[in-house]
């Protein structure tokens, strides 16, 4: 699957979150709000993927709006988002799966996978 788009990284988060069937447990806003969250931690964690960008863009909206990533890194997004709406999720049972796609995020995105 290509990541280029804010809709193919929900369409690759929600085939991890294992939501690929209507009606989503995962909205669209939670999943275009947490790649933007993502991008933020990213630039945090890595701030050289990000020189000459003056702010780091925020999606309200699944939609065909292309994302500026190295290539490398775009699977990390993708955890990352897997994680993070897990881990909003009010089943206690999804904590150690968030917490595992968070630190595989990390890992990825600082190991230069």
């Amino acid at each position: 699957m290509a990541l280029s788009t804010v809709s193919d990284y929900a369409s690759a988060a929600r085939l991890l979150l294992q939501d690929e069937t209507l009606p989503y447990r995962f909205s669209d806003g939670n999943l275009a709000f947490a790649l933007s969250a993502a991008l933020g931690e990213a630039r945090r964690l890595r701030s050289d993927l990000f020189l000459g960008v003056a702010s780091v863009p925020t999606y309200t909206i699944v939609d065909s709006t292309t994302v500026t990533m190295d290539e490398r890194y775009r699977m990390a997004l993708v955890y990352y988002v897997a994680g993070w709406v897990q881990l909003v999720d009010d089943e206690d049972t999804q904590d150690s799966r968030a917490l595992a796609f968070l630190g595989k995020f990390t890992s990825e995105l600082v190991s230069g996978a």
